[in-house]
């Protein structure tokens, strides 16, 4: 019988090799499987693989080959424990239905929830504890200088044809196929595409890996260049990377939408034949979902429970149906129970507000966007600590975003936003709005009284917003810290000048405080704290004299223990913004925007990233019920 299954092995290789139409394949596979008996079409076979590594002897490089006997899995249908059990079908709505869902391409929240779910990663971020998680990759070894983590994969992870190509087929007998396992070489040419197009916005945060920036840079990379990157598949199941500098916080940004493995030989073929491979009706998915078999153009995107997808599911949702409508449409229809979870339009807040019932279900969802307020270190009033320290306990945050933000936000008193890895609790660090603190601060500084200051310039963009919140923020430190208002001139520009005026060689036209936010380019605090505030390792427009908590964020962005680096962040975060803080900037909120969700959904929801579906837990029972009434 070991012949028997090598001999189907052999099959199923040479059609992933050479991709016969989907009807051939099933009919050769199934013409073997009655010559060869049953037991060759079983669930797994066990096949012979060829390992070479390169290994150090005595000092010296050495080719070592060797044979490896493994067990491989072989697709078979997943039939549900329970057949009888209701089927969990979860519905939201997003605006704006895909073109594309080339994970490198996507923009778009709801095209990035899509390749999420549809998308296996490296790793995965846990929405629910901030924390990077074993996806595709079992485990993981990171070299003794930092700079080379080597991933040990999963082979029951399959590329799956979904049954929404099943067009010849009637609506019933459209299923998934699986295609081939997902191998390590498929991250590979990952990587060389992210690296090698200028198609997405944010290739240079991956400039960390080695070659990757002269890869992107070269008008026509040679296949030596793209050789040439810090990604190598040691065999079908071990992924080297190699970076250019340890970097701890390296292990976050390979959870990311655009890091995901992507099945070469379709995308080349596709191409070829001047198809786009991220259509939907083109895709081949790895994920916990596959594009489902009713799915309407414009109308409706379906997914559904992929059949080969191997790892627990921590929530129960088996179907999820995407209407693609605009804010009302979706609000209307959330009322009327037909919408599971639903975004909230801003012209509906006030009167939501005001019935008990709906207001118990809505949902604060921040996104990594905080604003924040910024010294200059050389200003005659801000280059003291202490009125630094002043003037951001003066600020009534909360009240800031009820009258600003329609409470759209939440209060920030330190600066790495909920959702981020290595973030402390939004109010476990800082002072934040403290008007005994506030006068006590001024006190001590060198004017006494905010009445003696010079006058201060404050910057801010053009926008009705940034001079309604600049005049809040003044009439706060008129009310807690007795300025006049006249002391603080608010002069509106550009944002371009904005940006221009506030670098640290712009000189005399330098203001003295100015309105400032910062978002996500991954979800970790060294893209916040050290990319931000560090003061050699970032643009530090503060221009404030490096101390200690920069040593202690450079240890952390090389720290490879994960516990250690947190709290190490944590350690900064106090130094900026504890009590005797050099406070370099006032974080003043996070942004966010209400969601509407029903009794019977429970979830996590996603900071930054995709939603991922497979952890939603819908009582459908409940649902049912509700409906009918």
């Amino acid at each position: 019988m070991t012949n028997q299954r090598g001999l189907v092995h052999k099959l199923m290789t040479y059609c992933n090799k050479f991709p016969q139409p989907r009807q051939i394949s099933r009919l050769l596979l199934s013409l073997l499987c009655l010559l060869l008996g049953s037991a060759a079409c079983s669930s797994s076979t066990t096949q012979t693989t060829v390992v070479t590594r390169v290994v150090m002897i005595e000092g010296e490089e050495a080719v070592v080959t060797r044979l490896v006997r493994q067990t491989v899995a072989v697709p078979v249908t997943v039939t549900p424990a329970n057949p009888q059990a209701e089927t969990v079908v979860l519905d939201l709505s997003y605006t704006g239905a895909p073109a594309e869902l080339d994970p490198i391409t996507v923009v778009d929240d709801s095209d990035i929830s899509l390749v999420e779910n549809l998308f296996v990663g490296l790793t995965r971020f846990n929405h629910a504890t901030n924390s990077v998680d074993p996806e595709w990759a079992t485990d993981w070894e990171i070299s003794p200088d930092g700079k080379t983590y080597t991933f040990n994969l999963r082979s029951d992870i399959y590329w799956v044809r979904s049954p929404l190509q099943e067009q010849d087929l009637p609506l019933r007998e459209r299923k998934a196929e699986a295609y081939r396992p997902v191998v390590a070489n498929d991250m590979v040419v990952a990587v060389q595409r992210l690296c090698r197009d200028s198609l997405s916005p944010d290739v240079f945060i991956f400039f960390v890996i080695a070659g990757c920036e002269q890869v992107h840079l070269s008008q026509e990379p040679t296949e030596a260049d793209l050789a040439a990157i810090g990604v190598t598949a040691l065999d079908a199941q071990t992924l080297r990377i190699t970076l250019t500098k340890p970097a701890s916080y390296f292990l976050t940004m390979t959870s990311m939408w655009m890091f995901r493995p992507v099945p070469g030989e379709i995308i080349d073929t596709l191409a070829e034949e001047n198809l786009p491979w991220g259509a939907l009706e083109n895709l081949v998915t790895s994920g916990p979902f596959v594009p489902g078999r009713e799915t309407i153009a414009d109308t409706r995107t379906v997914l559904e429970r992929n059949p080969f997808w191997p790892i627990p599911f921590s929530g129960n949702v088996d179907l999820v149906n995407i209407y693609w409508l605009d804010l009302e449409d979706a609000y209307e229809m959330w009322l009327t129970k037909n919408l599971d979870v639903s975004p909230l339009p801003p012209d509906r807040q006030e009167e939501l507000e005001r019935d008990p019932n709906l207001a118990s279900r809505l949902q604060l969802v921040t996104r990594q966007r905080v604003f924040y307020l910024s010294f200059n270190f050389n200003s005659d009033v801000f280059g003291e600590a202490a009125v630094r320290r002043a003037f951001s306990a003066a600020i009534d945050r909360q009240t800031l975003i009820e009258e600003v933000y329609a409470g759209r936000a939440l209060p920030m008193r330190h600066f790495t936003p909920p959702g981020v890895v290595g973030a402390p609790p939004i109010d476990a660090v800082g002072s934040g709005y403290n008007p005994d603190l506030a006068r006590i601060e001024m006190a001590n500084s060198s004017f006494r009284d905010c009445r003696f200051i010079p006058e201060v310039r404050y910057l801010v963009g053009t926008s009705d917003l940034d001079l309604f919140q600049a005049e809040t923020l003044r009439d706060m430190w008129a009310n807690t810290l007795s300025c006049q208002p006249e002391q603080i001139v608010i002069e509106q520009v550009q944002f371009g000048t904005l940006l221009a005026n506030t670098r640290r060689e712009a000189g005399d036209v330098r203001p003295d405080i100015w309105n400032l936010g910062w978002a996500s380019y991954f979800p970790d605090a060294h893209n916040w704290l050290s990319d931000v505030l560090h003061c050699s390792d970032s643009e530090n427009r503060q221009d404030r004299p490096c101390s200690e908590a920069d040593s202690i964020l450079r240890d952390a962005a090389t720290n490879p223990d994960q516990a250690a680096r947190w709290d190490l962040y944590r350690q900064a975060e106090r130094l900026f913004f504890g009590e005797g803080g050099s406070a370099p900037i006032s974080p003043l909120l996070v942004q966010g925007n209400y969601t509407l969700v029903q009794t019977w959904l429970t979830y996590a929801p996603a900071n930054f990233g995709g939603e991922q579906f497979d952890t939603y837990q819908l009582d459908a029972v409940t649902k049912r019920l509700e409906k009918l009434q």
